[in-house]
Parts: structure tokens; sequence; C-alpha cells
């Protein structure tokens, strides 16, 4: 039992020498504000990058709007123009149906190795 209280006045006693509360306080208060902007830094990533998997269309409109702009200007012809919009416009349809219908990976199971012949033996 003395131990014990002999244990609990050194801790104490750590606790309070001049300096050590405030500056256990301050690394407190630093791990707080680095783990707050670890948070906000990871959240503007996951933003961004959730952006990106939309910009299919918006980048292929741009394209389209380019293509428009060199038509106009005579830098392609009718038929290189129409060759180059159903491109973009079936490449934006294919991936507008790729997330429609995402691919189903299956997992491996054990049971992928056992032939149905073993069974009936």
């Amino acid at each position: 039992m003395s131990t014990l209280i002999l244990g609990q006045l050194t801790l104490g006693q750590t606790l309070g020498q001049s300096g050590s509360l405030p500056s256990m306080l301050l690394w407190i208060v630093v791990l707080i504000v680095i783990v707050g902007i670890g948070g906000f830094v990871i959240m503007n990533l996951r933003r961004r990058m959730l952006s990106q998997d939309d910009s299919v269309s918006t980048g292929s409109s741009g394209l389209l709007d380019h293509l428009h702009q060199m038509h106009r200007s005579g830098e392609i012809d009718d038929q290189e123009f129409a060759n180059a919009r159903n491109a973009i416009l079936r490449k934006v349809q294919d991936d507008m149906e790729a997330r429609k219908n995402p691919v189903e990976v299956k997992k491996p199971s054990i049971l992928d190795h056992v032939d149905d012949s073993d069974l009936l033996h």
C-alpha cells in the first residue's frame, strides 16, 4: 500500500514540477492541431480524387468544343470531324456503361480447386 502511495506521489510530483504541465498541454495542443490538419488534407485529397472520376464527361465536352473549333476554322474537314466526334461519343458511352455495370470480381475459394469427380468417390 505504501508503494502505491509513493508511486502516486512521485507521479504527482513529476506533474507538479514547474514547466512540466504547461509543456505537456502544449504538446497535446500541437498533436490535436497536427491531427486536424491531417484530416483536412485527407478530406481534400479524397474530394479531388472523387471529382476526377466525373472528369470524363467534362473533359470530353472540352474536347468536343475544341473539335468544333477546328472544324469551323477549316483545320479538319467534315469527314474527319464526324469520325473524331463519333470516337469521342463512343468512348463516353463505354465509360458510362462501365460505371453502370461494374465488373464483378470473383473471390477465389478453396472449392475452386476441387474436382467434382473427387467428391463422388
